[in-house]
């Protein structure tokens, strides 16, 4: 009777869910993960052209 509680209906698509939801987690990680990318990129690109402008200023 204990390995029959695991096919309930209930918790086979509890356990279908859970991994639909990983899956998708997962995607969204790696989503936001290359957004952080582009956006570190782009910080930097922003830095070195404010010091490239102050410098500018100073003379």
């Amino acid at each position: 009777m204990g390995g029959k509680v695991l096919d309930l209906p209930e918790i086979r698509i509890f356990h279908e869910g859970k991994a639909e939801g990983l899956k998708e987690g997962e995607a969204e990680r790696k989503k936001l993960s290359e957004e952080n990318a582009e956006l570190e990129e782009e910080i930097s690109s922003l830095k070195a052209e404010l010091e490239k402008l102050r410098k500018q200023i100073k003379q």
